[in-house]
């Protein structure tokens, strides 16, 4: 008798350990922050235009804003837009392109075209990690 009291006290104290945790399902992810601010925009955004241009060398004129708290949808979250001039597969310069990076937990989550009212009243700086890279 004194065994099975013994058992269930020991896996009472387990419980609290095993907190959050169920056999066969995946753990439960944090809900997504909107206002966290995305500190490795630059390098996370070059990262990203290396896999998604497709010519990323010799990139021309590329510029980028400091993340700022934008309304999107119904919601205010981190939004960033990035000029560019990209050459296309026959090495022509497409002419500049502006697109907007959207962030989320405050990593990258989208990026979209431009959208003239996220892009507006931005201040650009140069973004020499794109006009460099390689594929």
């Amino acid at each position: 008798m004194a065994m099975p009291v013994a058992l269930a006290i020991l896996l009472a104290g387990c419980s609290g350990a095993m907190e959050g945790f169920s056999f066969g399902k995946a753990p439960k992810e944090a809900p997504a922050d909107p206002t966290l601010y995305p500190k490795d925009y630059r390098p996370e955004i070059a990262a990203f235009m290396r896999r998604y241009l497709e010519n990323p060398t010799q990139v021309r004129d590329a510029s980028i804003a400091e993340p700022v708290m934008r309304p999107v949808g119904s919601t205010q979250q981190y939004i960033t837009c990035v000029r560019y001039n990209p050459r296309d597969g026959s090495n022509r310069y497409q002419g500049t392109t502006t697109r907007v990076a959207l962030f989320l937990s405050g990593r990258l989550n989208q990026f979209i075209p431009d959208d003239q009212k996220l892009c507006d009243g931005l201040n650009y700086q140069r973004y020499p990690e794109i006009e460099s890279l390689t594929p």
